[in-house]
């Protein structure tokens, strides 16, 4: 496909009257006529309705985010010894108070004062044990509700 040599001269714009009479017999340059002001407009439109972000922006946020993915998944396992621990003094506490669930009744209904001056001599039946084991259950809860909130930050 050869090119017509008046075929520059129309997508330029240099309108003579030898060039008019030219277009008018050419079906190439009418066509480029036709299509030259659309394509100039064309070229004139920004494509793109943001710029580009600055390369070394995108390249910190690319570290970033390869440290944060590599920090979830070292933390992953403490998560998971998190959740255990946590099933595990909730069973624990389950346990105990199962354990000594009528003598933590019947402790409860006797606070009252008449009641204490008169059982204070028959306290026997919650156990250095027991108390012991609420000691422990304690400290493990208290401790693991510290790490869950210091953790968070």
């Amino acid at each position: 496909m050869s090119e017509c040599r008046f075929e520059r001269d129309v997508i330029a714009g240099r309108w003579t009257d030898s060039l008019r009479a030219h277009v008018t017999q050419c079906a190439d340059c009418e066509a480029t006529m036709l299509v030259a002001p659309q394509m100039k407009e064309l070229a004139s439109i920004d494509v793109r309705e943001h710029p580009l972000p600055d390369p070394q922006v995108v390249w910190l946020k690319a570290q970033l985010l390869r440290n944060t993915m590599a920090m979830e998944r070292a933390s992953r396992p403490l998560k998971v010894f998190q959740v255990i621990s946590y099933a595990a003094v909730a069973a624990a506490w389950t346990a105990v108070l199962a354990w000594k669930w009528t003598a933590i009744q019947a402790m409860l209904h006797s606070l009252t004062p008449a009641t204490l001056l008169q059982n204070a001599g028959q306290a026997a039946s919650l156990s250095v044990t027991f108390f012991l084991a609420i000691f422990l259950l304690s400290s493990v809860t208290i401790g693991l509700a510290l790490h869950t909130m210091l953790a968070e930050d």
